[in-house]
């Protein structure tokens, strides 16, 4: 599988994809209605999320090789009828085990299969079928399957005085806008007649309903309420032609919109916004493989996902395993570092996927105006590389800066980048800075 030719133009496309990430999370726009009833994720203002019934849904891994694993073991290089191969066998290692535990009285249904980011499915499970699940020999680990909410701030605390709030995101590289590079948008529908974003949306795929566009659905009862985080989101990221020549940061990219959230059942009768972590999984396979044939040489390049499972900074869930995965069909994951709060550090204070080691993980944005500190914890293993009160808001530039292993030594014959990102990289285009920490 041919690396991509211009691995610096595409890390600077994911700089700014995710800079409209987290203009997202501090941005005015979203319907007050929506954000209180659907629940919406609301961070660090406290509010209460919908109580989501996801019944005895379990996301089962298994230690088959899925694509991404072949591809990573053939040097990150396959034709498309090797990759198709091993979709295909991925495939059939499940039906080995559906067929064997068939024959113990445990029938399995799943509702999404992975084969591409991972090899899994997800399906309701009983004590009994877990409790056989649990000691197979060829499950790697079985996940309860968990709600993800659109990555949002509170509408109300977006819309009070002491905020400045619904400013545009304030980037911009120059010559560099995105052309050439789709993103996969897993989020609510997304808009295709909005404006501000024709002839920028490829054609969309809804997991939540696989008939339908990915276009934002209505809540079944109140058609006044739409999914609009989705649109929102597409528009900080391609939109163009706004007022006073209002566009997003990469205008010229195309997004493939990926419906992964949206009106679903909720635990007290009703409905909310919201995604599962199975549908994000099947959103990621989809975002590889938008076509669906088992060849991934026409995945997106960048998959910004819009929700985020709260209090799950895990690095070796099914997300994370997910990223990883992408990042081996080379398409990186780009995802909310989350708000979780003060109760946060008990459980990760990264919202998931933003803990898994592949992904790009963008910071949180903090809204609490008379908060005047904050404690800030770096560190490398067991190793403390910086642990102090740092003060919040209203600050311009950095107050110190703090250097680890960034980059290595330039040569001699090095010819300088212009846009100056060739520090980052190596020879051969990967990069020097993946992993590191940077305030």
């Amino acid at each position: 599988m041919p690396r991509w030719p211009e691995l610096r133009l595409l890390a600077a496309i994911a700089a700014l994809v995710a800079v409209a990430l987290l203009a997202a999370a501090g941005g005015r726009g979203a319907d007050e209605r929506e954000q209180t009833s659907a629940g919406a994720w609301r961070g660090l203002v406290g509010a209460e999320r919908a109580d989501v019934a996801v019944g005895e849904r379990m996301i089962v891994v298994l230690r088959y090789p899925s694509l991404a694993d072949r591809v990573r073991q053939a040097g990150g290089v396959a034709t498309e009828a090797a990759m198709r191969r091993w979709t295909a066998a991925a495939l059939a290692g499940q039906s080995q085990i559906a067929a064997r535990l068939s024959e113990e009285g445990i029938q399995l249904v799943p509702e999404f299969i992975y084969t591409r980011v991972l090899n899994g499915f997800s399906t309701p499970l009983d004590a009994r079928g877990l409790a056989v699940l649990e000691r197979d020999p060829d499950v790697v680990g079985i996940y309860p399957v968990r709600p993800a909410y659109p990555a949002t701030s509170s509408s109300r605390l977006l819309g009070s005085a002491e905020l400045d709030a619904g400013r545009r995101p304030g980037i911009a590289l120059e010559g560099i806008d995105g052309s050439g590079v789709t993103v996969a948008l897993l989020d609510t529908g997304v808009d295709p007649t909005h404006p501000y974003l024709r002839n920028r949306l490829a054609a969309g795929i809804d997991v939540l309903d696989p008939e339908g566009t990915a276009a934002p659905r209505r809540h079944p009862y109140d058609p006044a309420q739409i999914e609009r985080h989705g649109t929102e989101l597409a528009g900080l990221v391609v939109g163009a032609g706004g007022p006073d020549e209002l566009a997003g940061v990469a205008p010229g990219a195309t997004v493939l919109p990926i419906r992964v959230a949206g009106w679903q059942p909720d635990a007290a009768g009703g409905f909310a916004v919201y995604g599962r972590t199975d549908q994000v999984l099947a959103g990621l396979e989809r975002a590889v493989d938008p076509d669906g044939n088992g060849d991934a040489h026409d995945a997106a390049r960048i998959a910004l996902i819009g929700v985020a499972e709260p209090f799950a900074a895990f690095a070796d869930g099914p997300l994370a395993r997910a990223a990883a995965g992408a990042s081996a069909l080379d398409t990186l994951v780009v995802a909310p570092a989350g708000n979780d709060g003060p109760a946060g550090p008990g459980y990760g204070s990264i919202a998931g996927p933003g803990g898994a080691p592949a992904a790009l993980t963008v910071a949180a944005a903090d809204l609490r105006s008379r908060t005047q500190t904050a404690r800030v914890v770096v560190r490398a293993g067991l190793r403390v590389l910086l642990d102090e009160r740092l003060p919040l808001a209203g600050a311009t530039a950095p107050a110190r800066s703090l250097t680890i292993d960034v980059a290595a030594p330039r040569t001699a014959d090095a010819q300088e980048d212009p846009s100056g990102l060739d520090r980052f990289f190596d020879e051969r285009g990967f990069s020097l800075v993946a992993g590191r920490a940077a305030l």
